[in-house]
């Protein structure tokens, strides 16, 4: 199965140079908890998130209107193309911990956002087709990495 008969083809975007104010507004408004931030030339060049923005508030005491997305956002994408397979945008998501990925055209464009929470949703439906393409297998490996909190070094 490949990336792009799941992921959702529209996703809202914000610029570094928006602010906290806007991006958690546009969050809010579409139900999103993740934006890319798209640069000038088209290319994402960072994602930020509502906890991104929570975190940041707590950490600067300012109003969110005074805070630009550039000050928050993560800077490393993980990304995925439209024709990845499946399995391996969830090993992406596995890897870097990551419940969410930008999904990239042929020209590096932004096509659209794969979350684990569609993933997991049409694996059920697979499940009930009996289609068995994606296993809630994946998705409970794939979640379990996400989930997986290192263990603490102790100091001797």
């Amino acid at each position: 199965m490949k990336v792009e008969q799941i992921m959702r083809g529209e996703a809202r975007t914000v610029s570094p140079g928006s602010n906290l104010a806007a991006a958690g507004r546009l969050m809010a408004e579409v139900g999103c908890g993740v934006l890319p931030v798209v640069g000038e030339a088209g290319r994402v060049v960072g994602v930020v998130t509502d906890r991104d923005l929570c975190l940041a508030l707590a950490r600067l005491d300012r109003r969110p209107s005074e805070i630009t997305v550039a000050q928050v956002m993560g800077r490393e994408v993980h990304a995925c193309a439209v024709g990845d397979d499946l399995q391996r945008a969830l090993a992406t998501m596995a890897t870097f911990h990551v419940r969410r990925l930008p999904v990239l055209s042929p020209d590096g464009a932004l096509h659209g956002i794969l979350s684990l929470d569609d993933v997991a949703l049409h694996a059920h439906a697979q499940v009930a087709a009996e289609l068995g393409d994606v296993l809630y297998a994946d998705v409970a490996r794939t979640l379990a990495a996400i989930c997986e909190h290192p263990t603490p070094v102790l100091a001797t």
